[in-house]
C-alpha cells in the first residue's frame, strides 16, 4: 500500500483513508455524510460505488471532493490510479513519466480519469507547480487508516521517494501524542531469518516401527458462496438491434481504435451525421465493474447525458460521467443512445 503521511489541519479538509482508497472532503461536511462516505470504503470497493456516496445535490451536496482508487498492476512500486475530483479539490499525481495536476476546471457534475504508472500523489494544499518528487513537511504523520482533518496528504509507492521539505526534522521515531487514527509505518527492514530446524534425531537400531497414524477424517465440502451481484448492460441507438455491452464501445462517424484501449475488447459503431455534429471519434461508452463509464473523445460539438430524476449533464471535450443505471446519451444529427441496465435494483449515482 505505500507510504502515507498527512499534515494536520484545521478547518481545512477531512481525510477518509481506507486502503485501497483516499476520499478527501472539505472538514465542514456533515458528520452523517462522512460516516456514510467513509462506509462506502470498506471491502475495497470500486469507485464508483465510493462516489455515488457522496452527494453533489439537495442541502447536503459537497460542493469539491477528490476520490482516488488505487490498483497495483502486478508491480507494487507503481501503481494506476483512478480518479473523480470536483469543485476546488485537485490532486498531483507523480508518474514515471512526470507530474501533472489533475482538476476538474469546473466539469460537472465532476471529471474522472485513470493514470497509470503512479508513483505519488499529493492532495489538500498544493504547491504553485507540481513537483518533481513528493516534498514531506516536518510536521507530517504516518498514517494507515482512519478519518483525519489534514491540510496536505502525501502517498508515494516507496517511502524512499520521501523528500524532507528544506529544514525538516521530523523522524519516524517521533513518540508524541497524536490522534488515535494515527498509526506508525511498520518498519521496512527485512525480518531476520528464522533459525534452522534441528537435525532429526536417529532412530534406535531395535525401536518398534511407529504405529500408523490413522487417517483424518474427510473434510465436508464447504458451501458454495452465493455469486456476486452484476449488473449488464445494453447499448441501443434508434432504429437498430442492441449491442451488448462486454468492454468499451467508440462511436463516431468514422471511429477508430483508441491508442489506449482498456484490457476488455473494444468495439466501434458508426453512425450517420450528414450535418457533421457528431465527430469522427466521438465518444466511448466503457463497462466499469457495476457502472458504465460516458466520455467525450474532444468532440467538436460535445456529449449530453441524461438519467431520470437529474438534470441532463452536458460533457465537455475530454470529460466523462459515471452512471450506474440506465442513462440516455445524445451526440447529434438526431443520433440518441440508449443504455439499459438489467439490473432494475441499480438506480445509479446521484448526477
Amino acid at each position: 500500500m505505500g507510504a502515507l503521511r498527512v499534515v494536520a489541519g484545521q478547518g481545512e479538509w477531512l481525510l477518509l483513508a481506507e486502503w485501497p482508497a483516499l476520499v478527501l472532503v472539505p472538514a465542514a461536511v456533515p458528520a452523517d455524510v462522512a460516516a456514510r462516505i467513509r462506509s462506502s470504503l470498506h471491502g475495497a470497493p470500486v469507485i464508483e460505488s465510493i462516489v455515488s456516496a457522496v452527494p453533489v445535490r439537495g442541502a447536503e451536496a459537497v460542493a469539491s471532493f477528490a476520490v482516488l482508487r488505487f490498483e497495483e498492476p502486478g508491480d507494487a512500486r507503481i501503481q494506476r490510479v483512478t480518479g473523480v475530483v470536483r469543485g476546488a479539490a485537485a490532486a498531483d499525481l507523480l508518474s514515471i513519466g512526470g507530474a501533472r495536476r489533475f482538476g476538474s476546471r469546473g466539469a460537472e457534475p465532476w471529471a474522472l480519469a485513470e493514470f497509470t504508472d503512479v508513483v505519488g500523489v499529493t492532495l489538500g494544499a498544493l504547491p504553485p507547480v507540481p513537483e518533481s518528487s513528493p516534498q514531506l513537511p516536518d510536521d507530517a504523520r504516518p498514517l494507515e487508516s482512519g478519518a483525519v482533518h489534514v491540510s496536505r496528504v502525501v502517498w508515494v509507492a516507496d517511502a524512499e521517494l520521501l523528500t524532507p521539505a528544506a529544514g525538516a526534522g521530523a523522524s519516524d521515531t517521533d513518540t508524541g501524542d497524536h490522534d488515535d487514527t494515527v498509526v506508525r509505518t511498520p518498519s521496512t527492514s527485512p525480518a531476520p531469518p528464522p533459525p534452522a530446524p534441528p537435525p532429526p534425531a536417529a532412530a534406535a537400531p531395535d525401536a518398534a516401527p511407529a504405529a500408523e497414524a490413522a487417517p483424518a477424517p474427510e473434510a465436508a465440502p464447504a458451501p458454495e458462496a452465493a455469486p456476486a451481484p452484476t449488473t449488464t448492460y445494453s447499448l441501443r441507438i434508434d432504429g437498430r438491434d442492441p449491442v451488448e455491452l462486454t468492454g468499451s464501445v467508440v462511436i463516431g462517424r468514422r471511429p477508430r481504435e483508441r491508442r489506449a484501449p482498456t484490457a476488455l475488447p473494444q468495439h466501434l459503431l458508426a453512425v450517420e451525421s450528414p450535418t457533421k455534429q457528431v465527430s469522427s471519434n466521438h465518444v466511448e461508452i466503457a463497462l466499469s465493474g457495476r457502472a458504465v463509464v460516458i466520455t467525450d473523445l474532444r468532440s467538436t460539438n460535445g456529449t449530453v447525458v441524461r438519467q431520470q430524476g437529474s438534470a441532463p449533464v452536458r460533457l465537455r471535450q475530454g470529460d466523462s460521467f459515471v452512471a450506474s443505471g440506465s442513462a440516455i446519451v445524445e451526440i447529434g444529427d438526431g443520433n440518441v443512445i440508449h443504455i439499459s441496465s438489467r439490473d432494475r435494483g441499480n438506480t445509479g449515482i446521484t448526477a
